[in-house]
This record gives C-alpha cells, structure tokens and sequence, in this order.
C-alpha cells in the first residue's frame, strides 16, 4: 500500500479526508490561477486575492518537497452561543472553527517514525486544488462539498517530502445538484451568489463585510445580520447539507465579565483562559476587530425583537 493510501486511512480514522498530489501538480495549478487571473468578471477582493493572497512557490526546507497534502477537517454545522450583557440573556448563532492543531498532531505522529515531513500551505487556492484533484466539488455558492461532510469542513494544506507519483489534476468539479437547484442563490442576504456562473460577487457577501471592523454600507439592511460572524445563509439551506446540518454545538455561555471582554475590543492576550478556549473553539480570535461591532448590532436587534412582540 502506498504512503497516500496509508494517510489517507489515517485521516478517516480522525474523521478527515485527505487527498495527495505530485508536487509536479503545483505547475498545474499555477497555470490555472493565471488562466483565472485573466478572467474580466473577476473583482477587486477577487483579483487581491490572486495576486497578493496567493503564493504558489515551493518553499525553501532542508528536505527535498515531494508531495502536497489537502486535507478536509469537519467541524459543526454552527454552534448556540449565550451571552449575558446588563443581567440579560442573549442567544446568538456562531461558527465552529475546525481542530487543525489535532490534525497536525496525528500527521507527525504518524510520518516522523517514517522519517518525513510537512510543512505548512496556508496560501495555496486550498478550494481549486481540493476540486481539481478530485477531493471536493464545488457549489453554486463558491463553497466546496464532500460527500459524508456536506460542506461543514475546513481545508488545510501542507507540502512534504513524502513521495507521491499522483498525478491525476482535473477540471474544476461542480456539484450536479447546483445545476438545476436556486436555493442558495434565493437565500442569499445580500445577493452575492450569481445565477449563470459558480463564482460569487465576494464584495457583496456578507461574510466580506462583517469580517473587518470598517462600517457597514447603508445598503446592508442591520435586519439580515444573524450570525457573530461571516454568513450561514446558503449552508443552513442547502439540500447537499440536509444530513449534516443537525450536528450543533448546544451551548456555549459566555459570562457577563466575557461579555464585556470581547465588545472592549480587548487583545486575545488579555483574556482569561476559558475566554481563550471559547473564542478558538468558535473563531472569533480570528476576527476580534469585528467581533465588537457584530455583537452591539445583534444586541440592538434581539432587544428590538423583544420590544415589538411584547
């Protein structure tokens, strides 16, 4: 059995699913990003991305780099939150944020007795090269899905020293069931998802917005925020997603003192540790500038809420 084969178990018995490539298959890529770089629909966070985000170059390590890994890390379809603000409950939706630490752990307690090594791809176009290697498909709403996980993972990618003779690089896969299905595309907030084409307006997206701490355009009604962060929208009704979207994590309390924490806009450092697990858990260390002002806005709109069903 190869050594692909071998990870590839090891990554089931996690829970994740993993795919690995030649590293012959980067120049495969390159040639893909530049032929969507040349695309005129693309915008301008789109083009950002191309040209600053990525980076596609082999790094510079004292192993020879063989192989790249792409690996899917489920997580929860989203998780019940409660905070405790002036003696009152409030209770919110977040995100859960995939354990990548318990990945990286397994792989090197499973490749260092072999003698190989990884080493991290944060910048990689982790979607593409999950869809052209024949990991994921892609949706209409620019999300990737796998069968057994919905669309409820994270991806993460390494570059080894692992010898790899797969080759195998594809078209872009798109789900079948996008092809004839609108649901994403009529549930969409602030109509980012495109009718004739898988490839989303990002800077229309909710997630694009109430992920930096820069002030909502007025025409993004406050009414459409519901989640801490990013945009649950196209996931929660999407039929691909239908055996997935029940696994919740029921509670996460936050006390008033954390209340308090997180809308002073306080450094991460500065937070007491169960403060600090909580906000891994969800992601919300990752967007700490937002968290505040999504916070205040949910707020006004639960106390609203109550006020007019009284």
């Amino acid at each position: 059995m190869s050594m692909a084969d071998l990870l590839k178990q090891e990554a089931l018995i996690h829970g994740d699913k993993l795919q690995m490539l030649s590293i012959k298959c980067l120049q495969n890529l390159k040639n893909e990003i530049e032929l969507f770089e040349k695309d005129e629909g693309l915008n301008g966070f789109q083009r950002w991305i191309v040209n600053n985000l990525y980076k596609l170059d082999v790094p510079t390590v004292e192993s020879v780099i063989k192989s790249i890994i792409i690996i899917a890390v489920p997580h929860p379809s989203y998780a019940k939150v409660e905070f405790v603000r002036q003696g009152k409950k409030y209770n919110f939706v977040s995100l859960v944020k995939s354990d990548f630490d318990n990945t990286e752990k397994y792989l090197n307690n499973f490749l260092t007795p072999k003698h190989y090594h990884i080493k991290a791809a944060p910048n990689l176009p982790l979607k593409r090269l999950a869809s052209q290697s024949g990991l994921a498909v892609y949706g209409r709403n620019n999300i990737c899905y796998i069968e057994g996980m919905g669309s409820f993972f994270s991806f993460i990618a390494y570059f080894s020293d692992i010898p790899c003779e797969n080759d195998d690089w594809g078209e872009m896969r798109q789900a079948n069931r996008c092809i004839n299905c609108n649901i994403c595309f009529n549930n969409c907030p602030t109509e980012a998802i495109r009718e004739e084409r898988f490839l989303i307006d990002n800077e229309r997206c909710l997630s694009y917005f109430n992920e930096n701490s820069d002030e909502f355009p007025e025409w993004i009604p406050l009414s459409i925020h519901h989640c801490l962060y990013d945009c649950l929208k196209c996931q929660i009704n999407c039929p691909m997603n239908k055996e997935y979207v029940n696994n919740v994590v029921e509670s996460i309390k936050f006390s008033e003192e954390e209340t308090d924490m997180l809308l002073s806009g306080n450094y991460f450092d500065s937070f007491s540790l169960a403060l600090k697990q909580k906000s891994k858990v969800l992601g919300l260390n990752d967007w700490l500038d937002a968290i505040p002002r999504n916070l205040k806005i949910l707020f006004e709109l639960s106390d609203t809420h109550n006020e007019t069903t009284l």
